[in-house]
Order: C-alpha cells, then structure tokens, then sequence
C-alpha cells in the first residue's frame, strides 16, 4: 500500500477542523448475479452512507455508534482513503483524501500483526517503511512498548501473547509514527469484560499525553461514553448522523466514573437516540430475509 500526501481541498473549501466530511455517500456495487432486495424492490447496489457531514477538532476523541452494518467501518475506510466516498469527500488539514497517507493511523478489529515477527519488531515495523535509522526506531519502539506496560515482553511473538497484548503492540505501532489522526474500528471488541476495561484507560492515559485526534468505532455505549469528547450517534443504513452528544465528563477518567449518575444520565440519553435506529435495522434486516426466503 503506497503512502501518499492528499490532495488540496478545492478553493473556498470550509475546513478549519483536522477531519471534515461533507456530504459522504457510499453505495456498493454487487457482484453479477448477486442482489439484495430494497424496498420490497431488488437491486444490484446497496446504499450504505447516505450525506455524512461531520467536523472534528485537532485532539478531539471522538466516538461513533450505531446499528450493525449503519456503515460505521466503511466511514473510517473513506477517512482512511482505503475507500472511496461515492459522492462528497473527507478531508484531513484541509485537505482531500484520495489515497492513504502518512498522516494516518488505523487499529482494526482483529490485531493485524506480523507472526514473524516480534512484539519489538511488529512495533518497530512502520518506522522501518518510513527509513527510520534501526537505532531510533529501536529506542521509539521500546517507548511505546513500555507506555503500554509490556516492557520484558519485547522478544515475544504474537503466538506467545495474549490478545490484550496483541492489540497493545498493535496500538502503540500505529502511535509509533506519530500520527495526526487515529482510526480503530472496535479494537477492543473481541476482548474479555476485564481487559477490555483495563485496555480503555491505557489507551486514554496515553491519548492525554499525546493528544492526537481519535476517531473510535464501537458498538458498547459505556465505551463510547467513557472514551469520548463527542459521541456521534448514526442511523440505520443508509447512514447518516443523528444527532452528536458532547460528553462533558472530567478527565482523567477512572472505571469508577461509570457509576456516576451522570454517566447513567449519558447512557440513557445515548440508548434513546439510537434506539429507534436500532429497530429500524432489525425490521429491515427482518424484511429483507422474508423477500429472500
């Protein structure tokens, strides 16, 4: 995968944020044969963004929710430029993505790492790309290594940890670089309740030092809430933004703020919104099986 600078905005553009999304809209294209049925109808496309228009501050954490299959992975992608928007466009620093660029991080779901290689190596990888000097990237790797709590762990491949640890090299690879913008697309998801708790306030203790701009996928509503500046709420597909629920809760957070009563107090304003949005998908989703049985 080629790294490249993106494209200019067009002149006249209005972007003073570090990410902005102007009317994103992304349908796929079925293979031949294939169709879904739409409106009691059957098509050969599927709509999945429907006029995404959001803005995100420089060092802003934002998290975004919404039912299953809303397109919430497709609009990390397009932010990413591993995708592109069907019509609009995201933008980065005022300018166009096109293609995926140094700017960028991303944390998938699953831990993505090199099994050759050591938990060190796997961290010292993208440094290497970039022509890192193998004595500054060795001292940066072991940095963030250490941050993430796994120093003595530096000679273990991925086969010998556990997931948590996994998805803790694999984090502190995509900080390695020093990036303006991080991507995750529901990092912690195939965690256990304990690690994923514990994985969420490391990943918030280093983001108050580094302060890069976040933008974190998930479906778990305390997640979205404990992490967040913002919480942005999606509908059903074809997606779009609902509604965005600034969190003014104190940081640094610790795991005894969600028995708060304001955090119960953001839970139950988030469930409202998505709720409706959460019955809708199931409908469809129900609809959709009976025109295809």
């Amino acid at each position: 995968m080629s790294l490249a600078p993106v494209s200019p905005l067009p002149v006249g553009a209005p972007d003073t944020n570090r990410i902005a999304l102007r009317d994103v809209r992304k349908t796929f294209q079925l293979k031949p044969g294939q169709s879904v049925t739409l409106d009691g109808r059957l098509s050969d496309r599927i709509p999945v963004l429907s006029g995404v228009d959001l803005d995100i501050r420089q060092g802003e954490f934002v998290t975004i929710v919404g039912p299953s299959g809303s397109g919430k992975s497709v609009l990390l992608d397009i932010i990413a430029g591993l995708t592109q928007a069907t019509n609009g466009f995201a933008a980065i620093d005022g300018h166009k993505v096109s293609r995926p660029h140094r700017e960028t991080a991303y944390v998938f779901q699953q831990y993505a790492l090199f099994p050759w290689r050591t938990a060190l190596q796997n961290i010292e990888y993208p440094l290497e790309v970039r022509g890192v000097g193998r004595a500054a990237r060795r001292e940066r790797a072991q940095h963030f290594l250490n941050l993430f709590g796994l120093k003595g762990f530096e000679d273990r491949y991925p086969s010998q940890l556990s997931g948590g640890m996994q998805q803790r090299v694999a984090i502190a690879r995509a900080l390695a670089t020093d990036p303006q913008v991080l991507l995750m697309d529901e990092p912690f998801a195939a965690l256990d309740a304990q690690t994923r708790d514990i994985l969420q306030s490391e990943l918030l203790r280093i983001w108050e030092q580094i302060r890069t701009t976040v933008v974190f996928v998930t479906h778990s509503i305390d997640e979205a809430i404990f992490l967040a500046d913002r919480i942005v709420v999606m509908t059903a597909r074809p997606a779009q933004v609902k509604e965005t629920i600034a969190v003014d809760l104190p940081r640094p957070r610790d795991i005894e703020i969600r028995n708060s009563a304001a955090f119960n107090a953001y839970r139950a304003r988030v469930w409202d919104a998505l709720r409706e949005e959460v019955s809708k998908a199931q409908r469809d989703w129900a609809l959709a099986s009976a025109y295809n049985a």
